[in-house]
């Protein structure tokens, strides 16, 4: 064979890196074509049991260069703590729940999990979401409607029945509206009515919660409950009205009561750094106070933070002290230190938050001791100058209750009016 002159060598060299690389011709990598960031709406479920999702929505926008998102129940939305996007995977956090979504982008859905942090381990519920959103009925063309107030019974063992009121609003088949009890209500839930059949759902971050339900021939109502994974719980409901709406459940601010009303309310308990605040610190001496007893991981608390935030902003300077006493899933103390600093830092609070105990041995704590009747979380004590509880409230009606939201924050404040005077 002739070897090539060595012009030919020359020319061949120089067009060479002219010439289609190999890679041109082969599929390209995923890298060189980025999955573009998942900004939008989407209509999104947790399934925690096959067949009944709990439906909510997200909301994705493009803040700067990285995300935003709004974790959106019917009218309700609140923010997501962070939105990350890698290409490939999204994490939403809400951190001071210690809990995320993390999913990937499959076409026009994203697929993954929800996971979130408890005392007996980790909760992990199978996420999706979708462009399309998902079928309603139309709105119900025989006149019935279930919009107001419901007494309801709700069975839970051994063999008794809760009671909670419902308030519910309706446009079209669209249904809102929530459920009250004694520590508070069941958040925003939404979902139809078609005249005959009903659904409510919501996930707030920390509850997943799922009412089937219809109206019997009778004008009552009949149905299921489902939280997260645990067997139904049957309900039944009939309509209330003026007097027996109002009767229906005990005041809120006559269920907690001092086991000795002479007695000052005492405690002493670590702050997020460490620093044991007690009611015997100088700077609470002679001054009335407010004592929130709750969890960073409780919703009902999360809507009261801000309004306890407000009225130390507006009665503070006129001398009114406020602590919050924080009861925790776990009792790793480093972990419940930063879940402290996450609420205090989400909700711009300025009192103190003291990590108080666990969930787990709060009714035998030192300062759940010194009360009568105690339910759950929040509950909000008022005291007078001399630290004796004044006044009380089990649990907080937050803003899916409506009026009863208004109506809530109005009779704290006349509280905290009641012990400055």
């Amino acid at each position: 064979m002739r070897k090539p002159a060595p012009r030919a060598i020359l020319l061949l060299a120089l067009a060479l890196p002219l010439l289609p690389s190999k890679k041109i011709f082969s599929s390209p990598s995923p890298s060189s074509h980025p999955v573009p960031a998942p900004v939008g709406v989407w209509h999104a479920a947790l399934v925690p049991v096959s067949e009944y999702p709990v439906l909510f929505d997200v909301r994705i926008v493009a803040r700067g260069k990285g995300l935003a998102a709004f974790l959106v129940n019917g009218p309700f939305e609140v923010p997501f703590t962070a939105a990350v996007w890698d290409g490939t995977t999204l994490t939403l956090e809400l951190a001071h729940y210690d809990a995320r979504i993390v999913a990937e982008r499959r076409g026009e859905s994203l697929e993954g999990h929800y996971v979130r942090g408890l005392g007996s381990g980790v909760a992990d519920v199978p996420f999706s979401a979708s462009r399309a959103a998902p079928p309603v009925p139309a709105a119900p063309a025989n006149g019935k409607a279930i919009a107001g107030t419901w007494g309801f019974e709700m069975d839970e063992p051994p063999a008794r029945a809760v009671k909670l009121t419902g308030v519910f609003a309706e446009k079209g088949a669209a249904l809102t509206g929530t459920l009250v009890g004694l520590t508070g209500d069941y958040g925003a839930l939404h979902g139809w009515f078609d005249g005959e059949r009903m659904l409510l759902t919501v996930f707030d971050g920390v509850h997943v919660y799922r009412f089937d339900g219809e109206l019997l021939p009778d004008g009552t109502l009949a149905g299921e409950y489902r939280s997260r994974t645990n067997p139904p719980v049957s309900w039944r409901a009939r309509r209330l009205a003026g007097a027996s709406a109002e009767s229906w459940l005990p005041s809120a601010s006559g269920v907690v009561r001092a086991k000795d009303p002479a007695a000052p309310f005492t405690f002493a308990y670590p702050d997020s750094e460490g620093r044991i605040v007690s009611s015997e610190d100088a700077g609470f001496a002679g001054k009335p106070m407010v004592v929130e007893i709750m969890g960073t991981w409780c919703p009902n608390c999360f809507d009261e933070a801000p309004v306890l935030r407000d009225l130390l902003a507006a009665y503070g300077p006129k001398g009114l002290a406020m602590v919050s006493l924080s009861f925790e899933y776990t009792d790793d103390g480093a972990r419940n230190r930063l879940q402290v600093k996450r609420f205090i830092e989400r909700h711009g609070i300025r009192h103190p938050v003291l990590v108080a105990g666990t969930t787990a041995t709060a009714r035998a704590s030192a300062a759940i001791e010194q009360l009568d009747g105690w339910r759950g979380y929040p509950t909000t004590l008022f005291l007078d100058r001399a630290h004796r509880i004044a006044r009380t409230l089990s649990g907080f009606e937050g803003p899916a209750t409506g009026e009863r939201y208004a109506k809530a924050k109005k009779e704290i404040e006349g509280d905290v009016k009641a012990i400055l005077r």
